[in-house]
């Protein structure tokens, strides 16, 4: 019973952080089944053949994972794009004459999406008589983020010392942030094109394949006992060309130096 749980919380965690939100994990878990249903389905229609159609479906379906796994790194960098706002309008708040902690909540709607939920914790931390700096702690832990880190620190710092030097601050990290954001997506579009191409490459032979299979006689050579072999050779080959373009393409992420 935990485990099940502990397998919706995070496929409803990854769910949120792709971005995807009218789907919670059952009917995410049922969307796949039915899609991957409907693929092989198709596949064996084309070739009349149901190796073809497995291996070929198990290939496509790898690929699907990977455009998850594309999409989260993606969303991540998007919210990172309204950090520098987030700043921004805290930077507004405390410069009008506001509070830290008031600053924080009043800027609500310009955090990015995946953090408002913390930012309302915080709030909650706040109402309830917790000090400053443990809220600041527990909405340091919920993100968990090395862009909320240095934000947390700074907020910190500038409690200890009376808020002095605090909106310089404010403005320093929004800007550097500005600067990051633009070296990220600089970074991700031409990753994103080279990674196309390289499983564009992986998963063509098996549209060919695909198309050969329309003929009877090429379904019929993948019945025999060598063309399973081709096809398993095939396959775990294609695989491991999935996991290696994925290795060698990856993007180093943010690290959390103040993160202890």
């Amino acid at each position: 019973m935990d485990e099940g749980g502990n397998l919706k919380s995070n496929l409803d965690s990854l769910l949120t952080r792709a971005g995807i939100r009218t789907l919670n994990s059952a009917q995410f878990i049922l969307l796949v089944i039915t899609g991957f249903t409907l693929l092989l389905g198709i596949i064996y229609l084309l070739t009349n053949s149901i190796q073809i159609a497995l291996s070929t479906g198990t290939c496509l379906f790898a690929q699907l994972v990977d455009s998850f796994r594309n999409r989260i790194r993606a969303e991540q960098l998007r919210q990172n794009q309204d950090w520098p706002k987030y700043l921004d309008s805290i930077h507004s708040a405390a410069w009008a004459g506001k509070s830290l902690s008031q600053a924080i909540s009043d800027s609500r709607a310009y955090a990015p999406k995946s953090m408002t939920w913390a930012v309302v914790e915080f709030e909650k931390d706040e109402s309830a008589g917790l000090s400053l700096e443990t809220s600041l702690d527990n909405l340091k832990f919920r993100l968990a983020n090395p862009i909320a880190d240095r934000f947390v620190e700074i907020t910190r710092l500038a409690s200890l010392s009376g808020g002095n030097g605090y909106l310089s601050a404010l403005r320093s990290q929004a800007l550097q942030l500005r600067l990051e954001n633009a070296n990220w997506n600089e970074i991700a579009v031409k990753q994103n094109w080279v990674l196309a191409s390289a499983k564009l490459a992986v998963l063509a032979p098996w549209l060919v394949l695909v198309l050969l299979g329309m003929k009877p006689e090429t379904g019929e050579a993948f019945q025999t006992q060598t063309g399973l072999l081709v096809l398993g050779f095939g396959l775990t080959a294609s695989l491991l060309a999935f996991r290696l373009i994925r290795a060698l393409g990856a993007i180093p992420e943010r690290k959390r130096i103040l993160g202890s």
